[in-house]
Protein backbone atom coordinates (compact mmCIF):
# COMPACT_ATOMS: atom_id res chain seq x y z
CA UNK A 1 0.00 0.00 0.00
CA UNK A 2 3.07 2.23 0.46
CA UNK A 3 3.85 1.65 -3.03
CA UNK A 4 0.60 2.70 -4.33
CA UNK A 5 0.27 5.61 -1.77
CA UNK A 6 3.13 7.43 -3.42
CA UNK A 7 2.05 6.83 -6.57
CA UNK A 8 -1.56 8.60 -5.68
CA UNK A 9 0.79 11.45 -4.16
CA UNK A 10 2.53 11.64 -7.29
CA UNK A 11 2.44 13.90 -10.39
CA UNK A 12 2.22 11.22 -12.86
CA UNK A 13 -1.31 9.93 -10.84
CA UNK A 14 -3.21 13.22 -11.36
CA UNK A 15 -1.64 13.70 -15.08
CA UNK A 16 -2.99 9.97 -15.43
CA UNK A 17 -6.69 10.76 -14.01
CA UNK A 18 -7.24 13.70 -16.76
CA UNK A 19 -5.84 11.69 -19.03
CA UNK A 20 -8.18 9.09 -18.85
CA UNK A 21 -10.75 12.09 -18.18
CA UNK A 22 -10.12 13.83 -21.93
CA UNK A 23 -9.64 10.38 -24.05
CA UNK A 24 -12.90 9.26 -22.42
CA UNK A 25 -14.63 12.73 -23.03
CA UNK A 26 -13.31 12.93 -26.64
CA UNK A 27 -15.76 9.94 -27.41
CA UNK A 28 -18.97 11.82 -27.84
CA UNK A 29 -20.92 9.53 -30.55
CA UNK A 30 -24.38 7.65 -29.38
CA UNK A 31 -23.23 4.29 -29.06
CA UNK A 32 -27.35 2.52 -30.00
CA UNK A 33 -29.06 1.13 -27.88
CA UNK A 34 -27.12 3.74 -25.40
CA UNK A 35 -27.69 7.16 -25.77
CA UNK A 36 -24.13 7.88 -24.21
CA UNK A 37 -21.39 7.12 -25.32
CA UNK A 38 -20.25 3.92 -24.34
CA UNK A 39 -16.45 4.28 -24.24
CA UNK A 40 -17.52 8.03 -22.54
CA UNK A 41 -19.48 5.66 -19.81
CA UNK A 42 -16.36 3.05 -19.63
CA UNK A 43 -14.40 6.23 -18.46
CA UNK A 44 -16.88 7.15 -15.65
CA UNK A 45 -17.02 3.75 -14.41
CA UNK A 46 -13.12 3.53 -13.78
CA UNK A 47 -12.87 6.77 -12.15
CA UNK A 48 -15.53 5.85 -9.92
CA UNK A 49 -13.92 2.60 -9.35
CA UNK A 50 -10.34 4.09 -8.47
CA UNK A 51 -12.36 6.99 -6.37
CA UNK A 52 -14.09 3.98 -4.10
CA UNK A 53 -10.51 2.06 -3.79
CA UNK A 54 -9.25 5.33 -2.64
CA UNK A 55 -11.82 5.59 0.06
CA UNK A 56 -11.55 2.21 1.54
CA UNK A 57 -8.07 2.17 1.44
CA UNK A 58 -6.94 5.23 2.00
CA UNK A 59 -7.51 7.76 5.25
CA UNK A 60 -6.18 10.70 3.61
CA UNK A 61 -9.07 11.67 1.01
CA UNK A 62 -6.82 14.17 -0.73
CA UNK A 63 -6.14 11.55 -3.05
CA UNK A 64 -9.71 11.74 -4.56
CA UNK A 65 -9.57 15.21 -5.63
CA UNK A 66 -8.52 14.66 -8.57
CA UNK A 67 -11.07 11.47 -9.67
CA UNK A 68 -14.02 14.90 -8.55
CA UNK A 69 -13.01 17.15 -10.12
CA UNK A 70 -12.38 14.83 -13.27
CA UNK A 71 -16.38 14.05 -12.90
CA UNK A 72 -17.01 17.70 -13.56
CA UNK A 73 -15.54 17.19 -17.01
CA UNK A 74 -15.61 14.28 -18.44
CA UNK A 75 -19.19 13.86 -19.58
CA UNK A 76 -19.85 14.39 -23.56
CA UNK A 77 -23.51 14.22 -24.25
CA UNK A 78 -24.73 17.92 -26.24
CA UNK A 79 -27.99 17.37 -25.12
CA UNK A 80 -27.90 16.29 -22.15
CA UNK A 81 -30.99 16.41 -19.49
CA UNK A 82 -32.21 14.85 -16.16
CA UNK A 83 -33.62 11.78 -18.25
CA UNK A 84 -30.49 11.10 -20.58
CA UNK A 85 -28.54 11.23 -17.39
CA UNK A 86 -30.20 8.05 -16.04
CA UNK A 87 -29.03 5.90 -19.49
CA UNK A 88 -26.99 3.10 -17.89
CA UNK A 89 -27.79 3.67 -14.45
CA UNK A 90 -24.63 4.74 -14.05
CA UNK A 91 -26.11 8.33 -11.72
CA UNK A 92 -27.28 5.20 -9.34
CA UNK A 93 -24.27 3.63 -9.91
CA UNK A 94 -21.72 6.21 -9.17
CA UNK A 95 -24.01 7.33 -6.38
CA UNK A 96 -23.99 3.76 -4.47
CA UNK A 97 -20.27 3.09 -5.05
CA UNK A 98 -19.44 6.93 -3.62
CA UNK A 99 -21.78 6.07 -0.78
CA UNK A 100 -20.81 2.46 -0.29
CA UNK A 101 -17.37 3.47 0.12
CA UNK A 102 -17.78 6.51 2.39
CA UNK A 103 -19.61 4.61 4.73
CA UNK A 104 -16.98 2.35 4.89
CA UNK A 105 -13.94 5.43 5.07
CA UNK A 106 -16.38 6.82 8.40
CA UNK A 107 -16.35 3.18 9.70
CA UNK A 108 -12.88 2.22 9.23
CA UNK A 109 -10.98 5.80 9.99
CA UNK A 110 -13.66 6.96 12.41
CA UNK A 111 -12.83 11.25 11.35
CA UNK A 112 -13.41 13.61 13.66
CA UNK A 113 -16.15 16.23 11.84
CA UNK A 114 -15.54 19.86 13.28
CA UNK A 115 -16.52 23.14 11.68
CA UNK A 116 -13.60 24.70 9.75
CA UNK A 117 -13.14 28.09 8.01
CA UNK A 118 -15.55 28.21 5.43
CA UNK A 119 -18.13 26.64 7.24
CA UNK A 120 -20.28 29.44 8.27
CA UNK A 121 -20.96 30.46 4.59
CA UNK A 122 -21.61 27.29 3.23
CA UNK A 123 -24.16 26.69 5.70
CA UNK A 124 -26.02 29.94 5.23
CA UNK A 125 -25.89 28.93 1.16
CA UNK A 126 -27.12 25.63 2.30
CA UNK A 127 -29.83 27.41 3.77
CA UNK A 128 -30.87 29.99 1.19
CA UNK A 129 -30.94 27.47 -1.57
CA UNK A 130 -34.38 25.51 -0.92
CA UNK A 131 -36.07 28.09 1.58
CA UNK A 132 -38.45 29.23 -1.23
CA UNK A 133 -40.00 25.79 -1.04
CA UNK A 134 -41.22 26.80 1.95
CA UNK A 135 -43.93 29.18 -0.05
CA UNK A 136 -43.80 28.09 -3.65
CA UNK A 137 -46.40 25.47 -5.07
CA UNK A 138 -44.75 22.05 -5.08
CA UNK A 139 -42.66 20.68 -7.53
CA UNK A 140 -40.74 17.62 -7.79
CA UNK A 141 -37.86 18.92 -9.87
CA UNK A 142 -37.10 22.02 -7.73
CA UNK A 143 -36.34 19.93 -5.27
CA UNK A 144 -33.24 18.22 -6.38
CA UNK A 145 -31.67 21.62 -7.19
CA UNK A 146 -32.54 23.11 -4.04
CA UNK A 147 -30.46 20.47 -2.26
CA UNK A 148 -27.49 21.16 -4.14
CA UNK A 149 -26.47 23.74 -1.40
CA UNK A 150 -26.14 20.64 1.02
CA UNK A 151 -24.37 18.58 -1.34
CA UNK A 152 -21.48 21.52 -1.14
CA UNK A 153 -21.59 21.45 2.62
CA UNK A 154 -21.68 18.10 2.71
CA UNK A 155 -17.95 18.03 0.52
CA UNK A 156 -16.74 20.69 2.42
CA UNK A 157 -17.42 19.50 6.01
CA UNK A 158 -16.28 15.60 4.88
CA UNK A 159 -13.10 17.38 2.73
CA UNK A 160 -11.76 19.59 5.46
CA UNK A 161 -12.27 16.66 8.24
CA UNK A 162 -10.71 13.88 5.81
CA UNK A 163 -8.22 15.57 4.13
CA UNK A 164 -4.01 16.09 4.82
CA UNK A 165 -3.77 18.67 1.97
CA UNK A 166 -0.84 19.66 -0.07
CA UNK A 167 -0.63 22.88 -1.92
CA UNK A 168 1.89 21.19 -4.35
CA UNK A 169 -0.45 18.92 -4.81
CA UNK A 170 -3.11 21.29 -5.25
CA UNK A 171 -1.08 23.36 -7.92
CA UNK A 172 -0.98 19.96 -9.73
CA UNK A 173 -4.30 19.23 -10.14
CA UNK A 174 -5.11 22.89 -11.17
CA UNK A 175 -2.19 22.26 -14.03
CA UNK A 176 -3.56 19.52 -15.33
CA UNK A 177 -6.98 20.54 -15.28
CA UNK A 178 -6.37 23.84 -17.17
CA UNK A 179 -4.18 21.64 -19.70
CA UNK A 180 -7.38 19.22 -19.83
CA UNK A 181 -10.03 22.10 -20.00
CA UNK A 182 -6.97 23.82 -23.27
CA UNK A 183 -7.10 20.49 -24.83
CA UNK A 184 -11.35 20.31 -24.68
CA UNK A 185 -11.73 23.74 -26.07
CA UNK A 186 -9.06 22.29 -29.22
CA UNK A 187 -11.16 19.71 -29.73
CA UNK A 188 -14.01 21.65 -29.86
CA UNK A 189 -12.20 24.36 -32.31
CA UNK A 190 -11.09 21.12 -34.91
CA UNK A 191 -14.35 20.06 -35.36
CA UNK A 192 -15.73 22.97 -36.43
CA UNK A 193 -12.28 23.48 -38.60
CA UNK A 194 -13.09 19.78 -40.11
CA UNK A 195 -17.14 20.80 -40.69
CA UNK A 196 -16.29 23.87 -42.91
CA UNK A 197 -13.37 23.03 -45.73
CA UNK A 198 -14.32 25.80 -47.92
CA UNK A 199 -13.88 28.20 -45.45
CA UNK A 200 -10.37 30.57 -45.19
CA UNK A 201 -8.05 28.61 -43.27
CA UNK A 202 -8.42 31.30 -40.02
CA UNK A 203 -11.79 31.17 -40.40
CA UNK A 204 -12.38 27.98 -40.01
CA UNK A 205 -10.70 27.91 -36.35
CA UNK A 206 -13.18 30.21 -35.64
CA UNK A 207 -16.75 27.93 -36.92
CA UNK A 208 -16.96 26.05 -33.74
CA UNK A 209 -18.12 22.52 -33.03
CA UNK A 210 -22.23 23.66 -33.35
CA UNK A 211 -22.89 21.67 -30.03
CA UNK A 212 -21.70 22.44 -26.53
CA UNK A 213 -18.99 20.33 -25.03
CA UNK A 214 -21.58 17.81 -23.36
CA UNK A 215 -20.65 19.01 -19.83
CA UNK A 216 -20.27 23.06 -20.61
CA UNK A 217 -20.49 25.34 -23.29
CA UNK A 218 -17.50 27.54 -24.96
CA UNK A 219 -18.83 30.26 -22.39
CA UNK A 220 -18.12 28.08 -19.40
CA UNK A 221 -14.48 26.58 -20.45
CA UNK A 222 -13.13 30.21 -20.45
CA UNK A 223 -13.70 31.40 -16.73
CA UNK A 224 -12.68 27.37 -15.87
CA UNK A 225 -9.47 27.96 -17.31
CA UNK A 226 -8.81 31.87 -15.53
CA UNK A 227 -9.75 29.91 -12.70
CA UNK A 228 -6.48 27.24 -12.97
CA UNK A 229 -4.21 29.22 -15.33
CA UNK A 230 -2.28 30.93 -12.75
CA UNK A 231 -1.32 27.36 -11.56
CA UNK A 232 1.35 27.72 -14.54
CA UNK A 233 2.59 30.53 -12.61
CA UNK A 234 3.40 28.32 -8.80
CA UNK A 235 5.66 26.18 -11.17
CA UNK A 236 7.40 29.44 -12.67
CA UNK A 237 8.26 30.23 -9.58
CA UNK A 238 9.21 27.05 -8.07
CA UNK A 239 11.26 25.91 -10.79
CA UNK A 240 12.00 29.19 -12.77
CA UNK A 241 15.24 27.30 -14.79
CA UNK A 242 12.56 25.37 -16.62
CA UNK A 243 11.14 26.47 -20.09
CA UNK A 244 8.35 24.62 -20.97
CA UNK A 245 5.85 25.77 -18.26
CA UNK A 246 6.42 28.90 -19.66
CA UNK A 247 5.33 27.98 -23.28
CA UNK A 248 2.48 25.95 -22.43
CA UNK A 249 0.78 29.06 -20.91
CA UNK A 250 0.50 30.11 -25.19
CA UNK A 251 -1.75 26.75 -25.36
CA UNK A 252 -4.66 28.38 -23.12
CA UNK A 253 -4.41 31.71 -24.18
CA UNK A 254 -4.90 30.69 -28.03
CA UNK A 255 -8.26 28.79 -27.08
CA UNK A 256 -9.81 31.74 -25.38
CA UNK A 257 -9.17 33.75 -27.95
CA UNK A 258 -10.14 31.35 -30.85
CA UNK A 259 -13.51 30.55 -28.56
CA UNK A 260 -14.64 33.70 -29.59
CA UNK A 261 -16.29 33.81 -26.03
CA UNK A 262 -16.33 38.14 -25.36
CA UNK A 263 -17.14 37.44 -21.75
CA UNK A 264 -14.42 34.49 -21.55
CA UNK A 265 -12.14 37.12 -23.24
CA UNK A 266 -12.93 40.05 -20.41
CA UNK A 267 -12.38 37.59 -17.45
CA UNK A 268 -9.62 35.96 -19.31
CA UNK A 269 -7.68 39.45 -20.00
CA UNK A 270 -8.26 40.40 -15.98
CA UNK A 271 -6.20 36.86 -15.39
CA UNK A 272 -3.75 38.25 -17.65
CA UNK A 273 -3.01 41.43 -15.84
CA UNK A 274 -3.34 40.01 -12.42
CA UNK A 275 -0.24 37.88 -14.12
CA UNK A 276 1.66 40.72 -15.54
CA UNK A 277 1.45 42.85 -12.36
CA UNK A 278 2.22 40.10 -10.00
CA UNK A 279 5.27 39.34 -12.48
CA UNK A 280 6.31 42.85 -12.18
CA UNK A 281 5.60 43.24 -8.12
CA UNK A 282 6.65 39.96 -6.93
CA UNK A 283 9.21 38.37 -9.78
CA UNK A 284 13.07 38.22 -9.69
CA UNK A 285 15.39 39.00 -12.04
CA UNK A 286 15.23 36.06 -13.69
CA UNK A 287 11.90 35.75 -13.86
CA UNK A 288 11.38 38.48 -15.56
CA UNK A 289 14.13 37.70 -18.18
CA UNK A 290 12.68 34.41 -19.08
CA UNK A 291 8.76 36.81 -19.14
CA UNK A 292 9.91 39.25 -21.74
CA UNK A 293 11.10 35.64 -23.65
CA UNK A 294 7.91 34.47 -23.26
CA UNK A 295 6.25 37.88 -24.16
CA UNK A 296 8.31 38.38 -27.42
CA UNK A 297 7.69 34.84 -28.38
CA UNK A 298 4.14 35.28 -28.22
CA UNK A 299 3.81 38.70 -29.80
CA UNK A 300 5.95 37.50 -32.69
CA UNK A 301 2.98 34.25 -32.86
CA UNK A 302 0.44 35.90 -32.65
CA UNK A 303 1.81 39.14 -35.39
CA UNK A 304 2.07 36.13 -38.15
CA UNK A 305 -1.35 34.89 -37.47
CA UNK A 306 -2.71 38.64 -36.70
CA UNK A 307 -5.27 37.66 -39.36
CA UNK A 308 -7.24 35.55 -36.14
CA UNK A 309 -7.39 39.09 -34.36
CA UNK A 310 -8.79 41.16 -37.59
CA UNK A 311 -11.55 37.72 -38.17
CA UNK A 312 -12.24 38.41 -34.09
CA UNK A 313 -12.95 42.15 -34.35
CA UNK A 314 -15.15 41.92 -37.02
CA UNK A 315 -16.99 39.22 -34.85
CA UNK A 316 -17.36 41.98 -32.28
CA UNK A 317 -18.87 44.16 -34.49
CA UNK A 318 -21.30 41.82 -35.77
CA UNK A 319 -22.40 40.94 -32.16
CA UNK A 320 -23.05 44.86 -31.49
CA UNK A 321 -26.52 44.37 -32.55
CA UNK A 322 -29.22 47.12 -32.90
CA UNK A 323 -29.11 47.76 -29.26
CA UNK A 324 -27.78 46.80 -25.85
CA UNK A 325 -29.87 44.13 -25.15
CA UNK A 326 -28.69 42.30 -28.63
CA UNK A 327 -25.11 43.15 -27.79
CA UNK A 328 -25.97 41.44 -24.54
CA UNK A 329 -27.51 38.14 -26.36
CA UNK A 330 -30.62 39.09 -24.31
CA UNK A 331 -28.94 39.05 -20.80
CA UNK A 332 -30.47 42.72 -20.33
CA UNK A 333 -34.50 41.27 -20.53
CA UNK A 334 -32.73 38.27 -18.13
CA UNK A 335 -31.64 40.48 -15.77
CA UNK A 336 -34.92 42.56 -15.62
CA UNK A 337 -37.22 39.56 -15.76
CA UNK A 338 -34.67 38.11 -12.46
CA UNK A 339 -35.17 41.99 -10.87
CA UNK A 340 -38.70 41.58 -10.69
CA UNK A 341 -38.75 38.11 -9.50
CA UNK A 342 -36.67 39.80 -6.85
CA UNK A 343 -38.90 42.21 -6.15
CA UNK A 344 -42.42 39.67 -5.87
CA UNK A 345 -39.98 37.51 -3.33
CA UNK A 346 -37.25 40.06 -1.70
CA UNK A 347 -36.51 37.87 1.20
CA UNK A 348 -36.10 34.41 0.23
CA UNK A 349 -36.51 34.84 -3.39
CA UNK A 350 -38.32 32.85 -5.94
CA UNK A 351 -36.77 29.65 -5.86
CA UNK A 352 -34.21 27.97 -8.09
CA UNK A 353 -37.25 27.06 -10.95
CA UNK A 354 -38.15 30.81 -11.41
CA UNK A 355 -36.41 31.33 -14.71
CA UNK A 356 -37.60 28.51 -16.09
CA UNK A 357 -40.83 29.86 -15.45
CA UNK A 358 -40.35 32.58 -17.36
CA UNK A 359 -38.91 30.88 -20.26
CA UNK A 360 -40.92 27.96 -20.21
CA UNK A 361 -39.44 24.72 -22.41
CA UNK A 362 -36.30 26.55 -23.01
CA UNK A 363 -32.67 25.42 -21.26
CA UNK A 364 -32.40 28.42 -18.93
CA UNK A 365 -31.19 27.75 -15.68
CA UNK A 366 -29.56 30.84 -14.46
CA UNK A 367 -29.84 34.49 -14.96
CA UNK A 368 -26.44 34.99 -16.37
CA UNK A 369 -25.64 36.96 -13.45
CA UNK A 370 -24.27 36.20 -10.09
CA UNK A 371 -25.92 39.12 -7.53
CA UNK A 372 -29.27 38.98 -10.20
CA UNK A 373 -29.56 35.09 -10.04
CA UNK A 374 -28.89 35.35 -6.04
CA UNK A 375 -31.40 37.70 -5.10
CA UNK A 376 -33.82 36.20 -7.88
CA UNK A 377 -34.01 32.93 -6.44
CA UNK A 378 -32.53 33.45 -2.79
CA UNK A 379 -33.70 36.75 -2.13
CA UNK A 380 -31.98 39.08 0.55
CA UNK A 381 -31.17 36.40 2.58
CA UNK A 382 -29.06 34.59 0.00
CA UNK A 383 -27.53 37.86 -0.73
CA UNK A 384 -26.01 37.92 2.72
CA UNK A 385 -25.00 34.24 2.57
CA UNK A 386 -23.03 35.18 -0.43
CA UNK A 387 -21.66 37.75 0.97
CA UNK A 388 -20.58 36.09 4.30
CA UNK A 389 -19.05 33.28 1.82
CA UNK A 390 -16.59 36.21 -0.18
CA UNK A 391 -15.91 37.57 3.13
CA UNK A 392 -14.33 34.38 5.07
CA UNK A 393 -12.65 33.48 1.44
CA UNK A 394 -11.06 37.28 1.14
CA UNK A 395 -10.36 37.01 5.41
CA UNK A 396 -8.29 33.54 4.91
CA UNK A 397 -6.90 35.02 1.85
CA UNK A 398 -5.19 37.53 2.81
CA UNK A 399 -4.30 36.98 6.11
CA UNK A 400 -0.59 35.97 6.09
CA UNK A 401 -0.97 36.04 2.52
CA UNK A 402 1.95 33.41 0.48
CA UNK A 403 2.56 32.38 -3.18
CA UNK A 404 -0.07 30.21 -2.98
CA UNK A 405 -3.07 32.87 -2.47
CA UNK A 406 -1.69 35.11 -4.37
CA UNK A 407 -2.42 33.39 -7.24
CA UNK A 408 -5.76 31.69 -5.95
CA UNK A 409 -7.12 35.09 -5.20
CA UNK A 410 -6.18 36.49 -9.13
CA UNK A 411 -7.63 33.40 -10.94
CA UNK A 412 -10.57 33.40 -8.24
CA UNK A 413 -11.37 37.30 -9.14
CA UNK A 414 -10.97 36.61 -12.76
CA UNK A 415 -13.45 34.27 -12.98
CA UNK A 416 -16.16 36.36 -10.42
CA UNK A 417 -15.85 39.29 -12.94
CA UNK A 418 -16.76 36.76 -15.57
CA UNK A 419 -19.96 36.32 -13.57
CA UNK A 420 -21.27 39.62 -13.47
CA UNK A 421 -22.26 38.65 -16.87
CA UNK A 422 -22.25 35.24 -16.95
CA UNK A 423 -23.34 31.63 -15.12
CA UNK A 424 -20.46 31.37 -12.85
CA UNK A 425 -20.59 31.39 -9.19
CA UNK A 426 -23.81 29.11 -8.71
CA UNK A 427 -22.56 26.84 -11.86
CA UNK A 428 -22.09 23.00 -10.05
CA UNK A 429 -18.37 22.58 -11.36
CA UNK A 430 -17.72 25.75 -9.95
CA UNK A 431 -19.21 25.43 -6.84
CA UNK A 432 -17.70 22.02 -6.60
CA UNK A 433 -13.93 23.16 -7.35
CA UNK A 434 -14.21 25.73 -4.84
CA UNK A 435 -15.24 23.82 -2.02
CA UNK A 436 -12.15 21.37 -2.79
CA UNK A 437 -9.71 24.19 -3.90
CA UNK A 438 -10.64 25.99 0.05
CA UNK A 439 -10.98 22.63 1.41
CA UNK A 440 -7.20 21.87 0.35
CA UNK A 441 -6.00 25.27 1.27
CA UNK A 442 -7.08 25.16 5.18
CA UNK A 443 -5.73 21.65 5.13
CA UNK A 444 -2.09 21.71 3.72
CA UNK A 445 0.63 22.04 6.45
CA UNK A 446 2.16 25.73 6.62
CA UNK A 447 5.46 24.04 5.41
CA UNK A 448 4.00 23.36 2.12
CA UNK A 449 3.31 27.00 1.41
CA UNK A 450 6.02 29.23 -0.29
CA UNK A 451 5.53 32.78 0.16
CA UNK A 452 5.75 34.99 -2.44
CA UNK A 453 8.68 36.93 -1.24
CA UNK A 454 11.17 34.35 -0.93
CA UNK A 455 10.39 33.05 -5.20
Amino acid sequence: MNKIEKFLNSGAYIALIFAITFISWSFYKETPPHIFNSYNMIGVFLLILILGFIFVFFKNTMYSIPVIISFLFILNKSDMTFETTTDLGFPVIAMSIFLISFVIHIIRFKPKFERKTFFLGFLLIAIAYPFALIYLPFDVNAIAVSLLGALFLFLYMFYSNTMKGNLNYLFKIMLFANITLTLQVFFYIYQGYVLHPELDIYYRLFQGWGRNLGWANINDMCFYIALTFPSYLYFIFKKPQTYLTWFLMILPVTAVILSKSRGGVIGFGVVVIGVILFFILRGNKKHLTHGLIFLTVSVIVFWINSAIFEIWYEFFLDSLGENLNDFSTGRLEIYKNGWEVFKDYPLFGGGWLSIQRLYPGERMFMYHQTFIHTLATMGLFGLAALLVHYFQIAKYTFKDITLEKYLFIIGYIASQVHGLIDNVQFSVPYSVLIVLILALFETSEKKDKLRACQS
